[in-house]
């Protein structure tokens, strides 16, 4: 019989694990669908209707000359998901509770939702062909079965960190720590003034990003109008197409609203170093779900290669979203470096107390 610290995660949660173990092969079976079933259409007057596979998406692309876009989409979007959904399985079914186990599902929520590249590719095919009388898109199964094995990958390694967190005696703010309750803007120093003001000011440019339009149609026999986020996302909800606009509304807006308000809650809340932690990591799970950078890149790689198939003139949004992703970074960045410093201090009786 095995020691309980030397247990896989599949043998210390019991038919949680079995179950965690069942919704992984079913996510697997939908991402494997995905791949041989249609994404969506795209019917041009006086030139055709064509029909897009994820792997006929790659194939037209590469043919196309749209080199970058193709190879990061075969990667994000073809080889990880099924990548990180054998390195999970690994690590649920073999690898003790070790600093390493930790350290692989760190990197696997990390990089996760940049798998969600390609849907929001076709986000933007979408959203400049509405309402367009040249152009119509239109969307099959295949994009709903990606859409929905992705999001069951990103919940799967969300829920296995969570549990390692708990049960991983080698995990990061496992340590004792003081019950001291303390605010981290008191006692962080000069980053206690960096720290707020910078996501403060990304807070704002954030509100901006949302309504200032980054692309406009500029293109014979298509009306040119500017999309901005906001107009995405009522795009979307005109045409019919709830699963999408869900993926814009829960990665673009929701999401990244929530992890502004719980950074700027992070610094003015008392709480004792392992609350705070605790908060941070919340914070972390919920930042797996925010796509602006994911989406950014969908805009450059599109406004590089991607103009052969709609002309796009470029609009003050793109580059407010850009500064919002740099500017909220930054802001993160000494978030936590001010709570790693705070949470590893020993002088706790110097701590300003809430």
């Amino acid at each position: 019989m095995l020691d309980h610290h030397e247990q896989t995660l599949l043998r210390q949660t019991g038919w949680v694990g079995w179950a965690w173990l069942g919704v992984l092969l079913t996510t697997f079976f939908m991402q494997a669908l995905a791949l041989f079933v249609p994404f969506m259409s795209i019917k041009v007057i006086l030139v055709g209707n064509d029909i897009y596979s994820l792997p006929n998406s790659v194939r037209l692309m590469w043919e196309s000359k749209i080199y970058v876009v193709a190879i990061l989409i075969a990667f994000f979007s073809i080889t990880f998901p099924f990548l990180k959904l054998a390195v999970l399985l690994v690590v649920w079914v073999a690898i003790g509770p070790t600093r390493e186990r930790e350290k692989i599902l760190y990197w696997l929520c990390l990089l996760g939702k940049w798998s969600m590249l390609d849907p929001f590719i076709v986000i933007l095919l979408m959203v400049l062909a509405t309402d367009q009388w040249a152009v119509s898109t239109q969307t099959f199964s295949g994009v709903y079965l990606f859409l929905g094995g992705i999001a069951s990958a990103i919940m799967l390694s969300t829920t296995a960190t969570q549990l390692d967190r708990r049960l991983n005696p080698f995990a990061q703010g496992n340590a004792k720590t003081s019950t001291v309750k303390t605010r981290l803007i008191q006692n962080s120093g000069w980053l206690s003034v960096v720290g707020p003001v910078t996501l403060f000011i990304s807070a704002v440019c954030f509100i901006v990003a949302l309504v200032t339009p980054y692309f406009q149609l500029n293109q014979m026999l298509l009306t040119s109008d500017r999309y901005s986020i906001l107009q995405s996302l009522t795009a979307l909800l005109r045409t019919d197409q709830p699963a999408l606009a869900a993926l814009v509304a829960i990665g673009l807006i929701i999401a990244p609203s929530i992890v502004l308000i719980m950074q700027i809650w992070l610094w003015i809340a008392p709480a004792t170093q392992a609350k705070h932690q605790r908060r941070n990591r919340s914070l972390g799970a919920i930042h797996e779900w925010c796509m602006l950078e994911v989406f950014a890149l969908g805009l450059l790689l599109f406004l590089w290669e991607g103009t052969s198939l709609m002309k796009t003139d470029v609009k003050p949004g793109l580059w407010v979203i850009l500064g919002t992703i740099v500017i909220y970074y930054s802001g993160s960045f000494v978030s936590m470096v001010a709570l790693r410093r705070m949470s590893t201090r020993t002088d706790t009786e110097k701590f300003i107390r809430a």
